[in-house]
């Protein structure tokens, strides 16, 4: 799969920026923000399998033993938004997108911004066509079961920590064309977070960006759809 990652650095940085990516890949020492998230695809089935799901149950292996990720954007637009707009600040004024190519086993959705919410505060008899366009058909099993328990309950997290992980559901989104306005002001159309240690042959371009010159469409869904009151009519 194809995947882009917008960063911003300082702009004496970013020649030697580009060149260490294209000559290391990007490495966990190196990568910056990095998130870690268990590794639960060999163990879907069985966990579902259960009569409720519970954090502990996703919970497989000590912190210091779980995989470190870096987050990443099927498309490219979703990833400039990070580079040009959200990631940008007084230090890191200089975008650079970088793409490269990753086995669906090292990916998981980065659920963080929008779907764990609709799982925990979703209305479902709203938020079920809308989760189904952003995710497609196999993320309905999870959502459906998520929203069988009482509002609050820790299944729902529990969950969606498994639909995240669900190859179906992972092809689905990376093809999905709808911006999402995420929490804390994210925008994005997908979102991804991909095992580190990324080689250097699987990187395929590594480019600084204009900022300036970058646009993103208005998002067509909010993550504050999640309430029941807030939802649009779509």
């Amino acid at each position: 799969m194809r995947f882009y990652r917008g960063i911003a650095v300082p702009d004496g940085a970013v020649t030697s920026t580009i060149a260490d990516i294209r000559q290391n890949g990007l490495q966990i020492r190196t990568s910056g923000w990095r998130m870690i998230a268990q590794d639960l695809k060999p163990h879907l089935d069985r966990l579902w399998s259960l009569p409720s799901i519970q954090r502990s149950d996703v919970d497989l292996v000590p912190r210091d033993e779980t995989p470190a990720r870096v987050c990443a954007c099927a498309d490219k637009t979703s990833a400039g938004f990070y580079a040009c707009k959200k990631n940008v600040n007084a230090t890191d004024t200089a975008s650079v997108l970088i793409e490269f190519d990753a086995d669906i086993a090292d990916v998981i959705v980065d659920g963080r911004d929008f779907l764990y919410t609709v799982f925990q505060m979703g209305n479902p008899e709203r938020a079920r066509p809308i989760v189904e366009r952003l995710f497609g058909s196999a993320i309905l099993r999870y959502a459906d079961r998520a929203w069988a328990t009482k509002r609050g309950d820790h299944q729902r997290i529990a969950i969606c920590d498994l639909a995240v992980q669900d190859d179906d559901v992972i092809h689905a989104h990376a093809k999905n064309t709808m911006v999402i306005g995420g929490r804390y002001d994210t925008q994005f159309c997908s979102a991804f977070m991909v095992r580190m240690p990324i080689p250097s042959e699987r990187i395929v371009s590594v480019e600084q960006v204009s900022a300036r010159d970058f646009a993103f469409p208005d998002p067509g869904i909010s993550s504050l759809f999640a309430w029941p009151r807030t939802i649009p009519d779509l």
